[in-house]
Order: C-alpha cells, then sequence, then structure tokens
C-alpha cells in the first residue's frame, strides 16, 4: 500500500530502522520470564535473533530519545505508558538483538537532538532526516524510510499551490522544513514551533493556515482529526530518516548490523505494515507533488 514507507534502502517516506561484532551474542542476552522473551509491550518481538553486543548506559537497557508526546511513533500517555507505536516497536526490536531487556525513553526537544545540545541517551528515533549539517556533530544510523514534506491543512481551507506563499505557515524548529520555507517558499509570515503538539494546535485555533512537516507525521495527525484538518499535497523536500547517536558512539556500528538483520529479514517491513501504514490513512505517493 505504501511502497514509499516501505523502501528502507540508501536514498530513498521512513528509511530508519533502527555492528561491529558480526555473532557477537549471548552474553548479555535479554533477562526472560516464562513466555521466554524479554518485556516489549505490544510489540511482536523476534525470538532468538542473531545478537550484536551494544555498551549501553544503563546495563541491560536501551536508553532511547524522543521529542515526546508524539503517540503515532510512541503509543502512551507518559513515558512510562509507551507500550507500542512503530518507532517503540523499532527501538524495542533494536535493543531484542542487542541483548538487552528494556527500553528506557527519556524526553528531549528536536532541536536539541539535532544540534548534540542532548546527549544522555544511547540512540535517539524520531524520524530525524540526514543532513550535512546535522551529521557534523551528530552521528546517524543506516536509513530505515525516506519522507516528503506534507502540506497540512484545515478541510476546505482553500490553499492551492499559489496562495500558500501568501500564508501564515509553521514549521518545526530544526527542520528541513524551515530550510524550505525561508530558503525557497517565502509565504507571508513564517512561525516556527518547538513540538508538533503545539504547531497543530494553532493550526486548529486558526493561527496558522498551513502547517509543514514529514507526511509520516502530518497524515496520521489528519487521519486522527475528525475530519478537521487535511493532507492535500507534498513538496519534494526530505530525505532518508535514521537512528540518531552522539558523535563517536560505539553503539553505531552494532546498530547497523542490526538494521541491515532486519531488512534482509523482513522485520522492519513487518513493523511498518502493523504499525504505520495503517494511521497514515492514505498513500503518501498519491499527494499532488508542489513545487516552491
Amino acid at each position: 500500500m505504501i511502497t514509499a514507507l516501505s523502501r528502507v534502502g540508501g536514498a530513498a517516506l521512513l528509511a530508519s530502522a533502527l555492528l561491529l561484532t558480526a555473532g557477537c551474542s549471548s552474553s548479555n542476552a535479554p533477562e526472560t520470564g516464562e513466555s521466554g522473551a524479554a518485556n516489549f509491550g505490544d510489540c511482536d518481538i523476534t525470538e532468538n535473533p542473531k545478537t550484536h553486543k551494544m555498551t549501553p548506559l544503563k546495563d541491560g537497557a536501551l536508553t532511547v530519545a524522543a521529542s515526546l508526546p508524539y503517540p503515532a511513533g510512541y503509543r502512551g500517555n507518559t513515558l512510562e505508558d509507551v507500550d507500542g507505536g512503530y518507532m517503540y516497536c523499532l527501538v524495542a526490536e533494536i535493543a531484542n538483538r542487542a541483548g538487552l531487556s528494556e527500553v528506557k525513553l527519556v524526553n528531549a526537544p528536536f532541536e536539541a537532538l539535532v544540534t548534540a545540545k542532548s546527549s544522555n541517551f544511547d540512540l535517539a528515533v524520531w524520524d530525524i532526516i540526514v543532513t550535512p549539517e546535522r551529521e557534523s556533530v551528530v552521528d546517524f544510523s543506516t536509513p530505515y524510510n525516506t519522507y516528503q514534506t506534507g502540506v497540512l491543512v484545515r478541510t476546505d481551507s482553500g490553499v492551492t499551490e499559489e496562495s500558500i506563499k501568501d500564508s501564515v505557515v509553521g514549521v518545526l524548529a530544526g527542520s528541513r522544513q524551515q530550510t524550505l520555507v525561508d530558503g525557497q517558499l517565502h509565504p507571508k509570515e513564517v512561525r516556527v514551533f518547538n513540538s508538533n503538539d503545539d504547531l497543530f494546535n494553532a493550526l486548529l485555533a486558526k493561527q496558522l493556515d498551513v502547517v509543514l512537516n514529514d507526511t509520516a507525521t502530518v497524515m496520521p495527525r489528519a487521519a486522527a482529526s475528525d475530519g478537521k484538518l487535511e493532507v492535500i499535497a507534498q513538496y519534494e523536500v526530505g530525505g532518508d530518516v535514521a537512528a540518531l547517536f552522539p558523535k563517536g558512539s560505539a553503539n553505531l556500528a552494532p546498530t547497523d548490523e542490526i538494521l541491515a538483520d532486519m531488512r534482509e529479514d523482513g522485520t522492519l517491513d513487518k513493523i511498518m505494515s502493523r504499525w504505520l501504514n495503517e494511521i497514515l490513512g492514505g498513500d503518501p505517493t498519491a499527494l499532488a507533488v508542489w513545487t516552491a
């Protein structure tokens, strides 16, 4: 259904599935209960996978940073309640294949992640697009998906490819969309937000005419809006999304090996098919393509 979302290779909507030592294994295997597997909420975890040793900040746990709340990616009301979502199940599977028994979530603003102002984590997964500027201060895994920029508006707004330039447009601080509006689109007014919730609430409150954000972010929001919002088009501005690491992290290489295994055995596609494709509410490749 979602071909762009299912692509998980090189330069190709999510290329993110999130090791040095091939065949490093069982010494740090997860603690097991009667089921023989660690507890990772509602995720379908691979049993007895090939494992690749990581060196986590906390023994037995993978500490993962994200800009929360983001129920599409991390299902739950609090950090402690999260038990599903495509990002959570991705990092849960990475933890599982690293021989770890737990995912410990920490909250961090998006801008702090991409500018290396926060580093109290093993890796960060929040559909972060890989750019040369970001790579100068942080490291990225191989991609797990690829995204474009969706145009989110209130239903029946009348916004067009031409009239968007006369609109008030909201973007997330530090995002590719901020670069798009500042460098190419030049709308009447740009407002920058630090969280998706603030961004989308401003659109619903009619403080904005348009929100520009990754298609995998705006499509679920529109689908869950009871008809109040819709994604009417996309800009071919985006890129590969990948797990982010503090610069020089020893966990980058084993994570890349884990992602390679997940691509090869189909686990990555299964996670996206179960958790992401359904909540998008449509095919992003069918959206009209606008030019800035």
